[in-house]
């Protein structure tokens, strides 16, 4: 009797310019998603089996850099061998509840903004010893996706570790909400496949449009130098930083957008009264980061924007796996009292509406594409200024919700669905609204200085959680101030 070997095919897929400048080659991002439930490992697993190979198979590909110039390329073999692990999947058992291993934050709203742990201190408890934290660290088998359920007699905390240069944060939460799909019988939507080059961004930009001041650009190296003269005197004077996880109330934010809206439309028109609650959280926190200067220093307030929706060939209606950013421009010189933090959130908000225009998306992009091809690392700061960089995951994580996989649920007999139907629906909680899950993480370069960027991980259970890092003098100063000020009244 014949055996029929099966026959598999190698497709090597160059990876774009966008998703590999540095230094978001090397970043691996991680996500710590707490889930105040018991969820049924088997029935995920098999479900991110059947998501990778039917649905989004390049997450089961492996990274390998080309011979010719070194640029990532990936490397997928269809279809997958059935002994090729696509992902990583472990678990661990903590005997005690989440409360009593003290990890995740005792928080209230009512408490105003709260100081609390950083997130490497969970980082250890949640992920395996062996694990790469950087792209660097992978053996020549690692898979991209990693996952790590940790269980305790309470809950279940989900963590996924994924190279940045796979996806951004959207792109993530869209891997996420498909996954969730799959579980729960649906039919995910398509993540959409362009050629290479296609987010590349003007070709036919001229040089002097690529180097063009108080934008996110190339820099010549006497700039670069200049950069780093203007900001690491002080990396060395106050060489000593405390890194911190705030939490913002939602409460304390909406008051403090609504009054802000009010004085920036009687000061600058109609327009104005636009910002939004994450231009708020970004005011606070870019003010909190300069609480320890007596004197304004001019400094590039940055953030990366998604394109996704803005551009053509990324429509909202379907998933896109890679990263899609742009990337805000505001400029501000800032102490402890000046300027007001609504002109630091009204900036901001001017940056992002200004950086989402069709043109300048296009340049955005030619300059991430010319960040690649000139090997120069990403940092937006102008000659002997400071910078300062803002990332908002929150978006990226609507419609997150793992209920379908309780093991409650997942074990119950099927003519109980009707009543687990119900059950979901009283999960959803937070001021009338589905209840936002509360999501940890970390997807930055490792052993830099923390002070100089801050993101918001999450949006849930009442707060924004922000990771933050100031300098010690300025967290001294931050503590004061909401020892006297607690609801910000002042800033």
């Amino acid at each position: 009797m014949s055996v029929k070997t099966k026959s598999f095919s190698e497709r090597i897929i160059p990876i774009s310019a966008k998703d590999q400048w540095r230094p978001i080659d090397n970043i691996r991002s991680l996500v710590f998603i707490v889930v105040r439930d018991i969820l049924d490992g088997e029935f995920m697993k098999s479900s991110l089996d059947k998501l990778i190979r039917t649905h989004v198979p390049l997450l089961g590909a492996q990274i390998k850099p080309s011979g010719a110039d070194g640029l990532l390329q990936y490397h997928l073999i269809t279809p997958f061998p059935e002994d090729k692990e696509i992902f990583s999947w472990s678990t661990s058992n903590v005997a005690s509840t989440l409360e009593d291993a003290n990890l995740v934050p005792e928080h209230n709203p009512q408490r105003g903004i709260t100081i609390f742990p950083d997130v490497t201190v969970m980082e250890p408890c949640w992920i395996p010893s062996d694990w790469p934290v950087r792209r660097d660290q992978d053996k020549p088998d690692t898979p991209l996706l990693l996952v790590h359920l940790t269980y305790y007699t309470n809950a279940t905390i989900v963590t996924l570790n994924l190279p940045h240069c796979v996806s951004d944060q959207i792109g993530y939460g869209s891997v996420i909400n498909s996954w969730i799909d799959v579980m729960k019988g649906k039919e995910p939507l398509p993540f959409i496949e362009l050629p290479e080059d296609s987010l590349d961004g003007d070709k036919d930009i001229s040089i002097k449009e690529l180097h063009k001041k108080y934008e996110f650009r190339l820099r010549t190296k006497r700039e670069r130098a200049e950069v780093l003269i203007g900001i690491v005197p002080e990396l060395v004077v106050r060489s000593k930083e405390t890194r911190c996880t705030l939490f913002l109330p939602v409460g304390l934010v909406n008051g403090l957008r609504d009054k802000w809206r009010i004085e920036l439309k009687g000061k600058y028109g109609a327009d104005a009264a636009n910002i939004t609650n994450g231009d708020v959280v970004v005011g606070i926190i870019a003010k909190f980061a300069n609480l320890h200067r007596k004197k304004p220093k001019k400094q590039v307030i940055t953030g990366p924007a998604s394109v996704r929706g803005y551009h053509p060939l990324l429509p909202k209606t379907s998933h896109y796996l890679h990263n899609a950013t742009v990337f805000t421009v505001s400029r501000t010189a800032i102490s402890r009292s000046k300027p007001p933090v609504s002109e630091i959130a009204y900036g901001n908000r001017l940056a992002v509406l200004e950086a989402l225009k069709p043109e300048k998306i296009e340049r955005g992009l030619a300059v991430a594409r010319e960040l690649l091809r000139r090997h120069m690392p990403m940092h937006i700061c102008e000659p002997w200024e400071f910078s300062y960089s803002t990332t908002n995951w929150c978006n990226a994580w609507h419609g997150i919700d793992f209920s379908v996989a309780s093991a409650k649920k997942t074990g119950e007999a099927a003519e109980k669905k009707d009543s687990d139907e119900s059950s979901r629906d009283d999960a959803k909680t937070i001021d009338g609204a589905a209840s936002a899950p509360l999501i940890f993480g970390h997807s930055l370069e490792r052993n830099h200085p923390n002070r100089l960027s801050a993101a918001i991980m999450s949006k849930g259970e009442g707060g924004y959680w922000v990771d933050f890092a100031a300098p010690n003098k300025g967290m001294a100063a931050i503590r004061a101030l909401l020892e006297r000020d607690p609801n910000l009244e002042t800033i």
